[in-house]
Formats: C-alpha cells, structure tokens, sequence
C-alpha cells in the first residue's frame, strides 16, 4: 500500500494542534481505500497517508492542503493579534 508522510511547520505547537484538531474530525469517505493520520510533533503537525494507489493519496492530500490553507489564514487573521475594535482613543473627548 503506498504512504506519505507529510510534514507541516508551525510557529508553536499550540498552532500545530490546533490543526491537528481541525483536520480530525473530518472522516475519510472510502476507510477501505485511504487511511490518514494527523499527529504533533513539537510544532509539527504530521500527516500520514495511506491509500490504495497514489491517485488517492494524492487527491487526499490535496483536500487536506487546502483545508491547511484556511486554518493557517485563520492564524494570520486572529492568532496572537490585538483587537482595535472596541478600544477608546483616550484623546478623543466624549460626552460621557
């Protein structure tokens, strides 16, 4: 049966589980054709596949590249960054 190992980068390990813990949930369709795996390692987040053929693993490995992809823009997006939304500039004079 043919297998990848896919090995993803993270700048902590909080981020490599939190994917991990996106990624989970979802089931392989066809559990008789693909298996995968998603574990930390430190602040990587390892992938194992294993499928029938490589057309399989590839295309899984495809699905879960583009569901990385929207985890890591979640990150960029709210990981770490401080909200400016609701703050008061203490300049600005107010009637209250």
């Amino acid at each position: 049966m043919p297998s990848l190992v896919l090995k993803v980068p993270f700048e902590t390990q909080k981020q490599a589980i939190i994917a991990r813990n996106s990624l989970s949930p979802d089931p392989v369709l066809k559990s008789n054709e693909l298996n995968i795996t998603f574990e930390v390692d430190e602040k990587t987040l390892v992938c194992k596949f294993a499928g029938i053929s490589d057309r399989v693993i590839r295309v899984s490995i495809s699905n879960v590249i583009d569901n990385l992809k929207t985890v890591v823009e979640c990150f960029d997006e709210f990981d770490g960054k401080k909200s400016h939304t609701w703050e008061l500039d203490e300049n600005i004079k107010t009637n209250g």
